[in-house]
């Protein structure tokens, strides 16, 4: 047992590091503080480039493990090859599944630029060419020549007709054909009255004309065939002898691509194919469409590998997706409208995601895993991943994949995945832990206070004392809640030298000092503290019965605290014990009103043996003992209340008082030693609220585990308390230490004869344990000794 000092309950802070007048002062340095594990698993994780070696990074909030790693791996990835460009192009052969292609990070710009450019000049060369009078003289010679051909084959025609006594005549809708009498046509009517071996003559005579016609007919349109294909054929000569250079030099550009070169084949082709379509302005737009490139991932902007952080992980934003247009009413697509997810963008590099928003989102997760496995990416819309789409789209190339992925989640979310994910284990073979307190000495509070350097200059904030950077120090031991440990939540630091800069703005001051911190963190801590603020006001008014002086018999001043979220705050709360004759057990009132959790249950069943243990050695325990959180109506957890809840129980089968200027927090284990609890400052401070508040007396005060000193990072108006001797702390080790500062009574250590010296509270427990156990044999006794007269 110990009372604490001042000297005791003060920080110790190293004061070698504090020889400075201002921050100004300190060298700035922007680096990873207190995260030597983190650092050196992402290093080794980084350097495997294996499948498989993805990293899983988990921390608190706050500690700067996003933006840690990402600076880690922006300087990483600096000294990385830059990874391809990748683009889609048209698919002569299957227009449905377009290409995609890799080229040399930037060619992929300028292919594009290049087709761009190849497009126009092709437009101008044929529209030159087709223009010109050469081209003109040409097709017209050749036109003439069929013309004249025809014109003979039509003569020939004619005159054999002629010869066979019929008439040729062309009108709207054929060829028509009249016999002749004299060299005259003949009406129908006149041929009707000629003699019937002379109809039998013209009607043979037109048989072999008809045939005549026939024959003129095909070899008319043999004629057209083959001056279309000349035709045809002079177009091609023309065009390519127009756009020939033309595709030599960017197939000469892009020599080293086989793949390009096969295309730009294609390409060159199909321009041959389609030169009037060309020609035909309403028609040009749409040949012209297939020659465009889709610049799919574009990495001529980069210096060494690519750095993505997924900010909104969804399925598209991640995977890519193929975009619709309306046009006339209708929903089309093509190759140009694949546009590249996060994964194609991180190609060769690394991805940054995190893990609750990863598997917020549907199918996300699950095509993230199959992505890793098979190593390549396929670009499918989430209707048609989930076999919900109607609409035909593009099956464009899948592309292969080298990214490391690298996931932030807390910790349960990462052993969640470990034990429930069989594949996880394959994929995220690294973990990278972010601890959130790292030890205090001179090299860690240098580097924190290079830290706030850093922030001060990033923020362009007014200058801090030394004084100032000593606050910030004692609010990272603070936010630990160990005195020998430092914070590595560094949000919450940053957030502090904001406000306390704008604290010291306020004032027009030029200088940040101690006192601007403290009012900062006042001013933080009093904007949601209105709970705190309510209870405490309930418990002044009476309306929650909380006593602070006196003594009462089973009857204690527990801590709790109350974790809000953005905040905590201790309280105290009042626990009784009462006993009365019966078997032995404990009734925990909270148990039996469901309004405990396990942990609780199980430290009343520790009470239980430890009463068994302690006081049942000679005389069975026979009577009952019920315990009650006064005025508690929510949900109870926790042992920390297990001490509080054995001295009640022993002042009530004692019948010796407790002080209430004493509020007691400790779990108690099966020997009566006294376990370190969390929460302890705030349990402290909220003890003290309520005693400054109805006036310190010199007699009020908290009892601790002596294993939590550590942890007793204190407000300083505590501190100035405990000098003034107005407020006191005792730190004890087991359940007799604490009896005797309740009680001021001995609390009777364990004699040779097996009894506890007079009338410590020991020995008082002992001997009301056999008064009872005496008053429960009585009565069965006198039952027993009746029953034998009666016998008699």
């Amino acid at each position: 047992m110990k009372k604490l000092s001042f000297r005791d309950v003060d920080c110790s802070l190293p004061k070698k590091v504090f020889n400075f007048k201002s921050i100004k002062n300190i060298k700035c340095e922007d680096e990873l503080i207190g995260q030597q594990r983190a650092i050196e698993a992402l290093d080794f994780g980084l350097s495997i480039r294996a499948k498989g070696y993805n990293i899983f990074v988990t921390g608190p909030t706050g500690t700067g493990r996003r933006t840690s790693v990402k600076q880690m791996l922006e300087k990483i990835a600096k000294n990385m090859p830059t990874p391809d460009d990748w683009i889609y192009v048209h698919n002569f052969d299957n227009p449905s599944e377009p290409w995609a292609i890799n080229l040399k990070a930037g060619d992929g710009k300028r292919f594009k630029e290049s087709m761009e450019k190849l497009v126009e000049e092709i437009s101008a060369a044929l529209s030159k060419a087709f223009e010109s009078e050469d081209y003109s003289k040409i097709i017209s010679e050749i036109e003439d020549e069929y013309t004249k051909k025809k014109r003979e084959l039509w003569e020939n025609l004619v005159a054999q007709a002629k010869e066979l006594g019929y008439l040729v005549q062309v009108t709207p809708t054929g060829i028509a054909t009249v016999p002749l009498v004299d060299d005259k046509p003949i009406t129908p009517e006149v041929y009707t009255n000629l003699p019937e071996d002379v109809r039998k003559d013209i009607e043979d005579r037109g048989l072999q004309v008809k045939h005549l016609v026939e024959k003129a007919l095909q070899k008319s349109r043999k004629l057209d065939r083959e001056l279309k294909e000349k035709l045809s054929e002079q177009d091609k000569y023309v065009a390519l002898f127009a756009i020939g250079n033309l595709f030599e030099e960017i197939v000469k550009a892009f020599s080293n691509y086989r793949r390009i070169t096969e295309y730009l084949e294609k390409v060159k082709n199909d321009v041959i194919e389609n030169i009037r379509n060309i020609l035909n302005e309403e028609k040009k737009e749409a040949v012209f469409s297939k020659y465009k490139v889709n610049l799919f991932v574009d990495n001529s902007h980069l210096q060494g590998a690519p750095v993505i952080e997924e900010m909104h992980p969804t399925y598209s934003n991640v995977f890519g997706k193929i975009e619709y247009i309306a046009r006339m009413g209708i929903m089309v697509t093509d190759y140009t409208f694949i546009v590249p997810g996060s994964i194609h963008r991180a190609n060769g590099g690394f991805l940054i995601m995190d893990s609750l928003d990863v598997l917020r989102y549907p199918y996300v997760w699950d095509t993230l895993k199959k992505t890793l496995i098979a190593g390549v990416a396929r670009i499918e819309n989430i209707e048609g991943r989930i076999g919900l789409s109607s609409m035909r789209a593009p099956r464009p190339e899948v592309i292969p994949v080298d990214t490391k992925v690298v996931i932030i989640g807390s910790e349960l979310m990462y052993y969640m995945l470990y034990n429930y994910d069989p594949d996880f284990r394959k994929l995220f073979k690294i973990k990278s832990e972010f601890d959130w307190e790292m030890n205090l000495n001179d090299e860690n509070t240098l580097k924190y206070i290079r830290f706030i350097s850093n922030i001060v200059n990033k923020h362009s904030l007014l200058d801090f004392s030394a004084d100032a950077c000593k606050e910030i120090v004692k609010f990272g031991l603070r936010l630990s809640g160990d005195k020998q440990k430092l914070s590595t939540n560094f949000n919450k630091i940053e957030s502090l030298l904001i406000e306390a800069n704008q604290v010291a703005k306020n004032k027009s001051k030029q200088l940040v000092d101690a006192q601007d911190i403290k009012e900062a963190i006042e001013k933080a801590e009093e904007r949601v503290r209105l709970v705190q603020e309510k209870y405490d006001e309930m418990i002044l008014r009476g309306n929650i019965m909380v006593e602070t002086e006196g003594k009462e018999i089973g009857q204690i001043n527990g801590l709790t605290v109350s974790e809000l979220g953005d905040y905590s705050f201790g309280m105290p709360v009042k626990i009784t014990a009462k006993t009365y004759l019966g078997k032995m057990g404990v009734i925990d009132i909270q148990r039996e009103a469901d309004l405990s959790g396990k942990i609780h249950r199980k430290a009343v069943l520790t009470l239980e043996n430890f009463l068994g243990w302690k006081y049942a050695q000679k005389t069975p325990i026979s009577l009952s003992v019920s315990i009650s959180f006064e005025q508690v109506y929510s949900y109870l957890e926790g042992d920390s209340a297990s001490l509080a809840e054995t001295l009640a129980v022993i002042s009530a089968i004692s019948d010796v008082p407790l002080k209430q200027s004493i509020a007691v927090t400790g779990s108690m284990n099966q020997h009566g030693e006294i376990q370190p609890v969390g929460g302890v400052p705030e349990k402290v401070e909220g003890f003290f609220r309520i005693c400054e508040s109805r006036g310190l007396t010199g007699e009020h005060g908290v009892i601790i585990p002596a294993a939590n000193v550590e942890n007793l990072v204190l407000k300083d108006e505590i501190l100035q308390a405990i000098k003034e001797k107005k407020f006191h702390i005792w730190a004890v080790s087991n359940v007799d230490e604490a009896i005797e500062i309740m009680t001021d009574k001995k609390a009777g250590k364990l004699l040779k004869s097996g009894n506890y010296p007079r009338n410590t509270v020991n020995y008082l427990v002992c001997k009301k344990l056999e008064k009872m156990h005496n008053m429960l044999e009585g009565k069965t006794g006198r039952k027993k000794k009746s029953g034998k007269k009666k016998a008699k």
